[in-house]
């Protein structure tokens, strides 16, 4: 069966946890978490959710909190709203079905039970879905790029991987959130006049319209968020800034990449909690190994360990530390490996061309071309069919 989404909204971070130990099937998962605020439906919209619950005490469904279920509409972008709580009564029932929600359970619901309930609940909408020819909309995928040493060429990773997508057609947007020191604007050869700073400072608010306005675009058809002009601007890039317009471009970008840099800002924590994956990207050598298992650590407090997927770059064939280092030390498998070729990098850079064009047939960009064939196929779900196919021919 195919994977169900859940996006949990609730102010109570007990019940979130308490929904999260019911899931032992391995169908379902938790995409997302929202507050039960104003701006929720563009959070959860841009998550594209087969479920959203909603937990809440008893005492707080009432009049105001089904309005707030009803002007979600949900139902709009193929989202089932149920509601679990301390206490089911009538009143209840009756009040949120008024409001579009399909279920009401109790919060202390056998976790076997609930995933019974949720299965029926997916499947009768989508036999709907196909009986009306109603296509649901494809979630969008945040990537954070991260790691904490500089020189790793992190940026040209994302700018480049970015640049691929967006030359299959696919819907991209990249954002520099190096906010001191970003060139994503420079490794591909643009001169924005806005950039993420007047996102952030626009007094409206954030929104698709002012969001796009402030991006440059590349002849790929790549969108670029871009980093503040000088590093004193970086402080009016919020967390809160950064939240919004992830979870704004979420409904509008396929693909969505961010240069996270190498330094744990609140914006960059932001991002790297609000990433579906997060690449750790890291060079050959002993301090990049060093400074991988820390950047892991600190994921691993974030609770976002289960994301993380390791890049390696500059990959040489003879050198002292080894990709299997890299893997036996974090305890992760290498997600794509992209060789060592400086002169190519710096000549793609300097005649302002993505490596996969200035260069088709070089190593290095057969190995960006490779990253970019997985992500789009671990996106499409067809990852493991082609990962099973090879591995019959190989027995």
């Amino acid at each position: 069966m195919e994977k169900i989404n859940i996006v949990v909204c609730s102010n109570d971070t007990e019940y979130k946890v308490a929904l999260k130990n019911k899931l032992v099937d391995e169908n379902f998962a938790i995409i997302g978490y929202s507050d039960i605020e104003p701006n929720a439906k563009v959070r959860i919209q841009g998550f594209v959710p087969d479920i959203v619950a909603f937990l809440v005490d008893s005492y707080d469904i009432n009049t105001q909190f089904a309005d707030f279920i009803e002007d979600m509409n949900l139902a709009s972008f193929g989202a089932i709203p149920v509601i679990l709580t301390d206490k089911v009564t009538v009143d209840i029932v009756n009040l949120a079905a008024q409001a579009g929600v399909k279920q009401v359970l109790d919060l202390e619901i056998d976790g076997k039970e609930f995933c019974e309930n949720m299965e029926r609940l997916v499947a009768k909408e989508r036999r709907f879905h196909a009986d009306t020819n109603m296509e649901k909309k494809t979630r969008s995928t945040v990537y954070g790029l991260f790691s904490g040493k500089g020189g790793v060429g992190k940026t040209t990773i994302a700018a480049n991987v970015a640049v691929e997508l967006a030359s299959r057609g696919k819907k991209t947007l990249l954002i520099d959130l190096d906010l001191q020191f970003g060139d994503a604007d420079m490794a591909l050869d643009l001169n924005p006049t806005e950039t993420i700073v007047d996102v952030s400072r626009d007094g409206r608010g954030v929104s698709i319209d002012n969001l796009t306005a402030c991006c440059t675009s590349h002849p790929s058809g790549l969108s670029l968020l871009a980093s503040p002009p000088s590093p004193e601007l970086a402080e009016y890039v919020t967390s809160a800034a950064v939240k919004s317009i992830i979870d704004i471009a979420r409904n509008y970008f396929e693909y969505i990449l961010i240069d996270c840099g190498c330094s744990l800002t609140d914006p960059v924590i932001t991002a790297i909690e609000s990433s579906d994956v997060i690449f750790m990207v890291n060079d050959v050598n002993i301090l990049s190994l060093k400074r991988a298992k820390v950047c892991l650590n600190v994921i691993q407090q974030l609770n976002q360990k289960d994301k993380a997927k390791l890049i390696i770059n500059k990959n040489v064939k003879k050198n002292t530390v080894t990709i299997e280092d890299f893997e036996n030390l974090l305890g992760i498998p290498a997600y794509a490996v992209v060789s060592s070729d400086f002169k190519t990098v710096n000549s793609s850079l300097n005649n302002g061309q993505p490596i996969t064009t200035y260069k088709p047939r070089s190593p290095i960009a057969k190995d960006i071309i490779s990253l970019v064939d997985t992500m789009v196929l671990e996106r499409e779900g067809k990852l493991e069919k082609k990962t099973n196919k090879k591995a019959k021919r190989n027995s």
